[in-house]
């Protein structure tokens, strides 16, 4: 589910039951109406792929990194 900043529910997708939930946000991402400042999810989303997905689009990915990853850089929200 990808929701606007009011935390209204925008668009949903759903995904096989044991299938990763990643491949589905960027197409989510599409369906905002604008283009959004902040790109906020869990640690779930993790991937640099999709963090320079956001970054492309002209929004800030805050994204917490999973425990097995380098850190990055995580702007906290304004």
């Amino acid at each position: 589910m990808i929701a606007d900043a009011a935390g209204r529910a925008v668009a949903f997708a759903l995904a096989p039951g044991r299938a990763h939930e990643l491949p589905q946000a960027v197409p989510l991402l599409a369906r905002l109406p604008d283009v959004p400042i902040w790109v906020v999810a869990d640690r779930g989303y993790s991937s640099h792929a999709f963090r320079e997905h956001a970054w492309s689009l002209g929004a800030r990915p805050t994204i917490p990194t999973r425990r097995d990853e380098a850190p990055v850089a995580c702007p906290e929200p304004v």
